[in-house]
């Protein structure tokens, strides 16, 4: 699991500068870097000599920062998904100063996927994690984390420090059964796959005489197997029952091909859950499968992300209906075990990457100074 300590970073004591887009592999904005002298008694880096901070959330203009509004939350970027893990933060000046971390599932910020609120002293270093006590949602699959305390008074100084920031990348999984050795025509019910745990489930290998089972890729797909109403050898779930996905370590679902078997139109309703009793409903889409096609649907805005069951269905109440479909590369984030606690140390090797940053004009000693006289 890499770990940002910022240390790689020469600065002399008391020096700062902005980060660099890059650096880490992520695109920063409203972000500095600066080497604790004392100056400012809430900057305190738990590893190494330097700390990530916030560089306008005094509510003023500060040289260097002209690309973002004043009061914008410290954001980290990239256009591959990761999973933000946790992070040590101080409060530069005010005790008790309520921090919001906001994860989305685009670079834009337009899909929230996960929120988590934290109260933290002045030079506290408290441990934060994000595979556990959000608000709400997850941190899986991010594409844009952004950190803010602005409390809307410009009188405050709402600044806080950022270190070792841990992050993993994203696990991405397509489940395609095509390695389930099947004759032409064959199927099998399906209990166990790559991590997944399934529920009336069956694998077929289309060989025409169902017309509408159509594959997206390879030779199989997966399948309704009692959508009949009819109880069939192998599946121990009620007959009607849905499809049922679930996976013990947290998912989001990106989306699949679906195909009708025999009935054109077919209305399949995906729900997705926090929990793998399915207690939680997080989300829940209503899609129209076509007969004989392979139709891919895709749900990458994170609307159905912080999963742990996943369920199709396509049941219409009525006995007399073939509500049978099937999927074919059905694609998750997975997250991965930790290996280690989280806090544990990490190995980081960076090379250095940035060199003196000069012309900026910070200042925080000023800062402080301004809060003394004050």
């Amino acid at each position: 699991m890499p770990t940002l300590n910022f240390d790689e970073i020469t600065l002399a004591e008391g020096g700062e500068q902005r980060l660099a887009n890059g650096f880490g592999g992520f695109n920063w904005l409203q972000a500095g870097i600066y080497n604790p002298d004392g100056a400012i008694a809430g900057y305190v880096a738990s590893s190494g000599q330097n700390v990530l901070f916030i560089a306008e959330a005094g509510n003023s203009e500060v040289g260097g920062y002209e690309d973002a509004v004043r009061g914008t939350p410290l954001t980290l970027t990239r256009g591959t998904a990761f999973n933000l893990e946790s992070i040590d933060l101080s409060s530069a000046f005010r005790p008790g100063l309520t921090v919001t971390i906001r994860a989305y599932a685009d670079e834009g910020g337009a899909h929230v996927i996960g929120q988590r609120t934290v109260t933290v002293g002045v030079g506290e270093q408290l441990e934060v994690s994000f595979l556990g006590g959000l608000d709400f949602g997850t941190f899986l699959g991010a594409q844009r984390v952004e950190f803010s305390a602005n409390d809307g008074d410009d009188a405050t100084l709402d600044y806080f420090g950022i270190d070792n920031l841990a992050f993993s990348d994203t696990n991405t999984v397509v489940l395609d059964f095509d390695d389930i050795a099947l004759g032409a025509g064959g199927e099998t019910p399906l209990a166990d796959y790559r991590g997944f745990s399934f529920s009336e489930t069956g694998v077929y290998r289309p060989d025409g005489a169902i017309a509408g089972y159509v594959t997206s890729s390879g030779s199989n797909l997966a399948f309704i197997a009692e959508a009949a109403g009819n109880e069939v050898a192998g599946y121990d779930s009620p007959a009607g029952s849905p499809v049922v996905i679930t996976n013990a370590s947290e998912f989001s679902f990106l989306g699949g091909a679906f195909t009708s078997a025999f009935r054109a139109g077919l209305e399949i309703t995906i729900r997705g859950y926090a929990d793998e009793a399915g207690t939680q409903l997080v989300a829940e889409r209503t899609i129209v499968a076509n007969l004989g096609s392979a139709d891919q649907f895709s749900f990458l805005d994170g609307e159905f992300a912080g999963l742990h069951r996943l369920e199709f269905n396509a049941n219409d109440g009525n006995a007399a209906t073939n509500d049978y479909f099937g999927f074919d590369d059905l694609s998750f984030f997975v997250a991965s075990a930790p290996s280690a606690p989280v806090g544990a140390p990490v190995a980081t090797a960076f090379a250095p990457v940035l060199a003196s940053y000069e012309g900026l004009a910070c200042d925080l000693a000023s800062l402080n100074a301004a809060l003394v006289v004050a």
